[in-house]
């Protein structure tokens, strides 16, 4: 059979040139919403619900492991436990229920499963996992045997939930795409060598499941076009996946291939962040829908439905995958279908609360779309009971979705915004080199607040809550530059670094209330995206001719890069800009041109010195309801976060 026989996958409702609505699909993909029960939590179902209710043909369930060694965080759906069937069972209901199918993907991670979880690693070879570093288990034959039945029982579970296609994991370097990798597979025996003998295993598998599916489902698989490990980047391309899919579709035991990009040796191209282009691989899936007889779905930064449309029309593909853009808004597909494509909250890209979240082991979302996770705890927006007069004061993030949720409950809202433009520090950022995708988010806010009628008032400071002629005063002023940074690991110095006390700060800088030029030391402690923003930024101005960073960090960028996947991306642009960077290093004092190193040091003559040392709190007037970065300076989804709480309860 083949996916064409799911008539929700083929319905049409057209919507433009092409039938999107029941083309597009919302892949599996992890957001740490389980718990140590192993089946799928009410947060986790009533995401996925949620996306069904917007539209999506089909929604995909994570990567699930299908043996007890395969897991490789807690939280993950276990499919190799019995009772996973119950939770699996409600899950299928609501999202049937929703007008969607649901599908789920067979996974095992291969080399990267840590031995800490209790035994080795299974591998094709015993080559060291890039993403833990450590070294597999070669497999033996019996070891791969051994497997296939937990494939099947795995498959047995969902098929007795009620679930409508199983997707076999072939991507990335996990156990199965690390077989189909040359690379990664140097074995000589029959599972080694040739296209055929690399998806024998793969083969098998499938096999033995289509043995016990009825026909009315659906059996696919997902895999990397490519893989690109750093060293060898062109070690695994098209060139050896495509024979290989060409080879497994030609079985006729699948029924779709879905590709997507990368593997977990390089991250970003897994999940690519906003510098990659939209869409990322279409023109790539292009050519395996030339050569393949089955339908290919293909994923990666398609996050408007005119692109969506683009890829179908163009015959770059048969359906389109769409991950974090329905992250970013759940009713990406209902708001195409009814004519309003402009009111869609688009993915930037950022990668900050989707998969940073995620790798730190928290409840993943979205930067901003404060429901994107936590469907289970933010009620919907409702009409409000009573109808106030609400006056919010601070046009950055939290102050913006704070007028939009509250517009929405039918209130009479004003927006004052001291400076001229609407977006606080959110407009700095996207002003920064590769940053430019934060605008979206910006011109969203600005049209839906046009849409719903809040009236907003640039170039506006107040002085005075108490001449707002309001019911209910918000307070989002955001935090103002500040040396804060310095006290993590020298909380003595309360007044700052001895010297620094005249020298302009980052945000200042970016917002053009102060100027640096020539050359320049920036003096970092904050760390992370604001850090990295500003010396992007630096660095591209004409009138600079260098930039030293001197930071107490290790190596610049992490934590927050480490889990967007984008430090080699930022080490690589580095690395070609006019900066050098001192590590390790904390600035113990400024003498006019000069800073004094821990180390003993000397740096400089500079032309000019500046400090990334972050932001403090400002004054909150009584009566008012605070939120956003004036209460602690955190970042745009605590903003947000608070922005659409507080709405809900005004």
């Amino acid at each position: 059979m083949s996916t064409q026989d799911l008539p929700h996958l083929t319905s049409p409702v057209s919507l433009g040139p092409v039938d999107l609505r029941n083309r597009v699909v919302v892949p599996g993909h992890s957001m740490v919403h389980g718990d140590s029960s192993g089946g799928i939590t009410d947060k986790y179902r009533a995401y996925l619900t949620a996306r069904a209710k917007g539209g999506a043909a089909l929604i995909g369930i994570e990567s699930a492991p299908i043996h007890p060694d395969s897991q490789t965080w807690n939280g993950q759906v276990e499919l190799w436990r019995e009772d996973i069937v119950e939770s699996l069972a409600i899950t299928a209901d609501d999202v049937h229920g929703a007008g969607a199918k649901l599908s789920i993907i067979l996974w095992h991670g291969g080399h990267n499963v840590s031995y800490r979880r209790g035994t080795p690693a299974l591998a094709p070879s015993a080559i060291p996992s890039v993403q833990i570093g450590e070294i597999p288990r070669a497999m033996s034959v019996a070891d791969i045997k051994g497997v296939i039945p937990y494939y099947v029982s795995a498959a047995e579970r969902c098929i007795k939930a009620g679930l409508d296609v199983l997707e076999v994991q072939t991507s990335s370097d996990y156990l199965l795409g690390s077989f189909l990798n040359p690379q990664l597979n140097h074995r000589t025996d029959e599972y080694g060598g040739t296209v055929e003998n690399r998806c024998r295993f793969i083969l098998e598998i499938l096999e033995a499941i289509r043995a016990i599916m009825p026909s009315h489902l659906a059996l696919g698989i997902r895999t990397s076009v490519y893989h690109a490990i750093p060293g060898e980047m062109d070690g695994y391309t098209i060139d050896h996946s495509l024979p290989a899919m060409e080879h497994i579709a030609a079985s006729g035991l699948t029924d779709y291939v879905s590709v997507m990009a990368g593997s977990n040796a390089n991250f970003a191209e897994t999940i690519p962040p906003m510098t990659y282009p939209r869409p990322q691989i279409a023109e790539l899936s292009a050519k395996f829908k030339q050569a393949l007889d089955v339908p290919v779905i293909v994923a990666g930064r398609i996050t408007t439905p005119d692109a969506a449309e683009d890829v179908l029309a163009n015959d770059q593909a048969d359906l389109v995958a769409v991950a974090r853009a329905f992250i970013a808004d759940a009713d990406w597909m209902t708001k195409a279908e009814s004519g309003q494509a402009n009111r869609i909250r688009q993915c930037t890209g950022c990668n900050q609360v989707c998969l940073g979240f995620a790798g730190r082991s928290l409840p993943a979302g979205c930067n901003f779309n404060a429901e994107a996770g936590r469907e289970d705890e933010l009620p919907p927006i409702t009409e409000a009971a009573k109808k106030k007069r609400i006056a919010i004061v601070g046009g950055g993030p939290a102050g913006l979705e704070c007028a939009r949720v509250a517009a929405e409950r039918g209130h009479d809202v004003a927006l004052y915004e001291a400076s001229g433009q609407l977006g606080g520090d959110l407009r700095l950022t996207a002003d920064c080199p590769h940053r430019g995708e934060f605008k979206l988010p910006l011109e969203w806010w600005a049209s839906e607040l046009c849409h719903l009628g809040v009236d907003v008032h640039l170039d506006t400071r107040v002085e005075d809550v108490n001449t707002l002629n309001a019911d209910d005063v918000v307070w989002a002023v955001g935090a103002e530059p500040a040396s804060i940074w310095q006290l993590r690991f020298r909380p003595t110095l309360v007044n700052g670094i001895p010297g620094t006390e005249a020298l302009p700060h980052s945000r200042q800088i970016l917002a053009g209330t102060a100027d640096v030029s020539g050359s320049v030391l920036v003096i970092d402690e904050e760390g992370g995206w604001p850090a990295l923003n500003f010396i992007e930024a630096l660095a591209a101005q004409d009138n600079v001719t260098h930039v030293t960073v001197a930071t107490n960090s290790a190596v610049l960028g992490l934590p927050d890069l480490g889990t967007t996947g984008e430090l080699p991306l930022f080490a690589a642009r580095l690395k070609n800009a006019p900066v050098t960077v001192v590590n390790n290093v904390y600035v113990e004092s400024v003498d006019g041109r000069f800073a004094k190193a821990s180390d003993g040091d000397l740096l400089g003559p500079f032309d000019s010195i500046a400090l990334s040392m972050g932001a403090a709190v400002r004054a909150v007037p009584d009566g008012v309801h605070a939120i956003g970065d004036c209460v602690a300076p955190r970042g745009i989804w605590a903003a947000v976060q608070e922005g659409a709480r507080l709405a809900r309860r005004l």
